[in-house]
């Protein structure tokens, strides 16, 4: 699994993106793959609150799947949140994206330092604090990371 703290090994990874790399699977260019990381990352510390999109129940199964079991995050899962293209680019370029999302991982840390009781809703599971949204960013940026063929299984 990724570790969400170490900035470097991320850096070396997020480094190898190249603007125009095709995607193993799904739509997204490098440079959308990334802000839609930072994008999950404000999710997760509130600066963009999203709903909850099923009932508690399914929440809780698909949380005990997705945080509480080794399992990976499957292709082609889709998020509420997320039409079925990517969204325009919000960067000038991969490098801004980049350099944002650590600001956005940064910020993530501090935040819960702060604020280490605080939760956030993810749209398919519902509530979630720290040590959940830090197993799911790990597990969501490996997936990515593999989508990009940067990380092998």
């Amino acid at each position: 699994m990724i570790d969400i703290n170490n900035t470097a090994v991320l850096k070396a990874y997020f480094n190898q993106l190249q603007p125009s790399q095709a995607p193993l699977f799904g739509k997204m260019s490098p440079q959308h793959m990334v802000e839609h990381l930072a994008f999950s990352i404000r999710i997760s510390t509130g600066k963009n609150p999203v709903k909850f999109y099923n009932t508690p129940e399914v929440g809780e199964e698909i949380k005990k799947k997705v945080i509480y079991s080794p399992t990976e995050l499957q292709q082609g899962v889709k998020n509420p949140v997320l039409g079925d293209e990517p969204p325009a680019l919000i960067h000038a370029n991969l490098e801004e994206a980049i350099a944002t999302f650590f600001e956005e991982l940064a910020y993530f840390h501090t935040y819960y330092r702060e604020h280490p009781q605080a939760t956030h809703t993810q749209p398919r599971m519902g509530e979630l604090n720290y040590s959940e949204w830090s197993i799911l960013h790990s597990k969501h940026i490996a997936h990515h990371l593999k989508q990009f063929d940067l990380l092998t299984a």
